[in-house]
């Protein structure tokens, strides 16, 4: 089996009686890591996300506690699903998220879905009542604020039903100072620094994960065992799917002696999560700029395939990602295609650019490189779809 070393870093949340009731996961490059070093916000959530769950083990992370994980606005607003135990998971909003009528709505989305949510790093004014009002935890950072902001702020913050955590305590003066306010949770180094595990995992084909998210485009005549066939090619996917079965967070109460009874135990839905979180941690994870062209050509063919009221507006999303894949793997367009269960006139539609399908994608890649287009209402509309396809994708990937 082909491995990779993986790493992440945990930093306990403690109660008042310096219980660990909690932790942090950060990301981590590798194990000589001592800060998160992020390069690309989506794909280290999605990194943190498949170690913990597919790798380590979120159970031996954290225990029978909750894991807090940062998410950026990307995953906030536009979630492709996300494998987590809701039970055992908090997800962080962090300062930077941007506390716009989106956000909330997306956080109500999270919150009615039973997740819990803390906002970290939070400065509080009365304008983001309504993001309180439904978060669980406020995380409020002492050596940002500085003791009298942070007093002002837990006073401010007391008569919503939320907890507060003191962050970044250092010393035995700012655990007292904390103490006295009657803060409900803390972390900082004063308890305990981010404490780095690594260990060996498998490795992911690309071309499985490529193969796997093609067959699940299918969904009208998607069969468990079209899906077991690609999975069974990759030993690495069939190991992290078994890891992911066997946490007891799952709580799965069957052995698994079949791959084909480990599909349907995880369900369709849960596949395709994890599916996405393997993609967006491994295929572009070096390159940022390239995830980022991917991603603008996908959503501009399927904003302008929308405004023409095209029917199945989901098939021109993937047809602009894949007419870019080549580029992603470095194997030929032709072959790479061949070997996905795609049906002939999309295949044709992408490489031959045949069809509706293949005359969008041609228009698309028109604009994108300043070629001329004959008709006005063409570009007029492929100018408006750009600029909505480039906002998409800028609050996809905004920064924690």
């Amino acid at each position: 089996m082909n491995y990779q070393n993986v790493a992440i870093a945990r930093q306990p949340i403690v109660d008042n009686k310096l219980s660990t009731i909690a932790y942090e996961l950060l990301y981590r490059r590798d194990a000589q890591a001592m800060d998160a070093d992020v390069y690309d916000q989506v794909g280290a959530t999605a990194q943190v996300i498949t170690t913990s769950l597919l790798d380590l083990g979120l159970h031996n992370l954290v225990g029978s506690g909750k894991a807090f994980v940062n998410f950026p606005r990307g995953y906030l607003i536009n979630p492709s699903g996300v494998p987590l135990p809701k039970e055992h998971t908090v997800i962080e909003v962090l300062e930077t998220a941007g506390f716009d009528a989106v956000l909330l709505a997306s956080l109500r989305r999270w919150h009615g879905a039973g997740f819990k949510l803390a906002l970290d790093d939070f400065v509080f004014e009365p304008k983001l009542s309504p993001f309180v009002e439904i978060a669980d935890y406020v995380k409020l950072d002492m050596k940002a604020l500085g003791k009298e902001a942070f007093h002002k702020q837990v006073e401010m913050l007391k008569p919503f039903k939320v907890k507060l955590i003191a962050e970044k305590v250092e010393t035995w003066e700012d655990y007292h100072f904390a103490k006295l306010l009657e803060v409900d949770y803390y972390q900082g180094y004063f308890f305990e620094k981010p404490e780095s595990i690594s260990r060996k995992a498998s490795r992911v084909n690309q071309m499985t994960l490529l193969q796997l998210m093609a067959a699940m485009m299918k969904a009208s005549d998607l069969s468990i065992s079209e899906l077991e066939s690609i999975v069974s090619q990759d030993i690495g996917l069939v190991h992290k799917l078994l890891k992911y079965l066997n946490s007891p967070m799952t709580g799965l109460m069957a052995s698994v002696d079949s791959l084909r009874l480990a599909i349907m135990l995880i369900g369709i839905d849960q596949l395709k999560a994890i599916t996405n979180l393997l993609l967006m941690s491994e295929m572009t994870a070096d390159r940022e700029a390239l995830q980022s062209q991917v991603l603008l050509r996908a959503k501009h063919a399927e904003l302008f395939a929308k405004k023409r009221q095209y029917a199945n507006e989901d098939r021109y999303f993937l047809a602009g990602m894949l007419s870019l894949i080549d580029v992603c793997v470095g194997i030929d367009l032709d072959t790479i295609l061949s070997e996905l269960p795609l049906p002939l006139e999309f295949t044709s539609a992408i490489v031959e650019r045949s069809g509706r399908v293949g005359y969008t994608l041609d228009l698309i890649e028109a604009y994108e490189k300043q070629r001329p287009i004959k008709a006005p209402e063409d570009v007029t509309l492929l100018a408006e779809t750009y600029t909505e396809a480039v906002k998409w994708v800028e609050g996809f990937r905004s920064s924690l």
